[in-house]
Formats: C-alpha cells, sequence, structure tokens
C-alpha cells in the first residue's frame, strides 16, 4: 500500500520539540480533524478540531502554538504507528456498539488511518489495540483485505 497523495502538514516547534500537524480530513462542512505527531521519541501526539478556514500548509508560528494549545492529548485506544515507508498512521481500537437493552452489537478490532497520505483505511475484526506491537499494526496495513476507502 504504497504511495499515495500526500495529506496537507505544517512542521514546527513546541518548546523545543519537533511537531508536525497534519490535516487528517475534512466533513463537507470544511470543518476537520488535525494531528500533531511528536517528531522524536518524547510521545504525546494530540488532535485538534481545525475550521473550515484554516489552511495548516500557511499557519504562521503562533496559529501552529494555538492549534497545538487548543489540542487535546490521544486517548488510550488510538496509538501513532510509522510503517517503513514513513508514512504515519493512526490505529484507533473499534466497537462493539452498546445497543438497547444492553447488548453489545458489532465486533471489536482495529482501524488504521493513514495521518501523512491518502490511502485506503485498514480495518482488522478481532483484534485488540492494546496487545498489538508496532510491527504488527504495520503488517496490517499492507493487508489489502479488509481495506475500505478512505472518506477523507
Amino acid at each position: 500500500m504504497s504511495g499515495g497523495t500526500a495529506r496537507p502538514r505544517r512542521t514546527g516547534r513546541i518548546d523545543g520539540s519537533p511537531w508536525t500537524l497534519f490535516d487528517a480530513g475534512r466533513a463537507p462542512s470544511g470543518l476537520g480533524l488535525g494531528y500533531f505527531v511528536r517528531g522524536d521519541p518524547g510521545g504525546g501526539d494530540r488532535r485538534t478540531e481545525l475550521a473550515p478556514e484554516v489552511d495548516v500548509e500557511r499557519l504562521d508560528d503562533d496559529g501552529f502554538r494555538h492549534l497545538w494549545e487548543a489540542g487535546r492529548s490521544l486517548t488510550p485506544t488510538e496509538r501513532r504507528v510509522v510503517d517503513g515507508e514513513g508514512a504515519v498512521w493512526l490505529a484507533q481500537s473499534v466497537g462493539p456498539v452498546w445497543a438497547e437493552g444492553g447488548a453489545a452489537a458489532g465486533a471489536v478490532g482495529v482501524r488504521l488511518r493513514c495521518l501523512s497520505a491518502e490511502r485506503a483505511v485498514v480495518e482488522s475484526n478481532g483484534v485488540i489495540l492494546a496487545d498489538m506491537s508496532d510491527d504488527g499494526l504495520i503488517a496490517l496495513t499492507t493487508a489489502i483485505e479488509g481495506a475500505v476507502p478512505s472518506s477523507g
């Protein structure tokens, strides 16, 4: 699954640490999600809301910092991995959905979405994110089965 058009991004430094902000996709209204990925082993990746008028590639330093400060840390059900080609992926735990009457509907699994390029979303049912290594998650990104088109 190599290739894909690069997603808009902007790099910068916050408190001495390198960060890249990826525009991970937009709704028809223009509202979007941005992900800050730390460029060193320090961790602390964040997500932030992107207003329709925000162009991450044209942000000045103050705008970059403002979005970083407004962002929130990834949850324990999310994790960033980088494949051998340097593509940045967000792994998210999924399901089950609790239905009326307290019954679970659907399956548990992992969804992987590429933050750095337009690539297919990869879904794998029956696996638990916390039990998977980064290498195991990266292996899922090369699977053709289970891939669904990214909605942006």
